[in-house]
């Protein structure tokens, strides 16, 4: 089972707006180092709280329209992970971590109150 995707900048929508499930974004560059040093971190990271939340990555320099969702997300370095919850977002990690403290920090952001799921309303 793949417990991570790359998407694009097309995908967003679909993939992390409409997302009934959390959303955890990476955002990388390929030729960037602490981003090649994080990515077994981040798949760690996915393998342990897959359940919890769908994993996303997005190469910000693969195209135009990847870098300019990054920047208006407020993407500034890499790597920066992102989690949205019901499309919104929820909190940002940035920069490197080694795998506790990233583990921890997605782990707190995926149990705030941001990410709890809302009660159902009662129409009658």
């Amino acid at each position: 089972m793949k417990l991570m995707r790359d998407i694009e900048a097309d995908d967003y929508e679909k993939e992390v707006k409409a997302s009934m499930k959390p959303v955890v974004l990476l955002f990388w560059i390929r030729s960037c180092d602490k981003c090649r040093r994080f990515k077994p971190v981040y798949e760690e990271i996915s393998s342990k709280l897959y359940q919890k939340a769908t994993f996303l990555r997005m190469n910000m320099l693969k195209s135009l329209e990847n870098l300019r969702l990054a920047e208006e997300l407020g993407v500034e370095e890499t790597p920066t992970i992102k989690i949205f919850c019901g499309g919104a977002e929820a909190g940002s990690i940035f920069g490197f971590r080694t795998l506790e403290e990233a583990l921890s920090e997605v782990d707190v952001i995926l149990g705030s109150d941001a990410c709890s799921d809302p009660q159902p309303s009662s129409s009658n």
